[in-house]
């Protein structure tokens, strides 16, 4: 540990005694400031996209959406629909590098590629790319998607909304309790990320901001 410019500089070392509690890496610390930073107020953390009021796509019946992570809201991952005892490819895009879980609704494939902050949109049917969207952090976990609405958290703190049939942006909500930034992981984020899916229950979207130690990637 070494005293200097007004901060602790840690290096890492090879302890692996509290693995679910121990700060990773090169870190460098410094005290939070003597007055706390004052929260963004309610309403201005809303802001609206060209989207925003604008028509959707209806809702499809079709029975083979798998619109969230593990398909609903209680995390089930199940589906009533059948699988066929024999498979084969039908296509393969390639998006490189790591990617999350994808997500189905109608005629579209969702999934985000978290180092890059994308949210990728496929045609079910052939794999191309329909569009993509960019945040301002990385996204962890699978989009949700429901009434022509595509909703996920990102690093930056906040949640995004985009429109399924173009991805334009809808709006955009600050769950941080104010616009603060680190470094982590060789990028700049929220001191507040949003993790997870968003959690849609009859009408209301939920999800936390923050981070912790018991989790993966804080």
């Amino acid at each position: 540990m070494m005293p200097a410019n007004g901060m602790l500089y840690v290096p890492s070392d090879q302890c692996f005694c509290q693995p679910g509690a121990k700060l990773l890496g090169y870190a460098a610390l410094k005290t939070a400031p003597e007055v706390a930073l004052e929260e963004v107020a309610d309403e201005k953390r809303l802001e609206k996209g060209p989207a925003y009021g604008k028509a959707f796509e209806p809702e499809s019946p079709y029975f083979g959406n798998w619109p969230t992570f593990r398909h609903d809201p209680a995390r089930s991952g199940t589906t009533t629909v059948g699988v066929a005892p024999n498979v084969s490819v039908a296509w393969k895009t390639e998006l490189k590098g790591t990617l999350t879980a994808p997500v189905a609704w109608y005629k579209k494939v969702f999934v985000a590629k978290p180092d890059a902050h994308t949210v990728y949109a496929l045609d079910r049917e052939s794999g191309n790319v329909l569009w993509h969207f960019t945040a301002g952090g990385r996204i962890d976990s699978p989009p949700t998607i429901r009434d022509g609405m595509v909703l996920f958290g990102s690093a930056d703190g906040r949640v995004y909304c985009l429109r399924a049939s173009d991805g334009e942006l809808v709006w955009r909500f600050l769950a941080a309790p104010t616009d603060r930034r680190i470094a982590y992981f060789d990028q700049v984020e929220s001191v507040w990320p949003v993790h997870g899916s968003v959690l849609l229950d009859k009408g209301v979207a939920y999800f936390t901001a923050g981070r912790s130690t018991y989790l993966d990637g804080g």
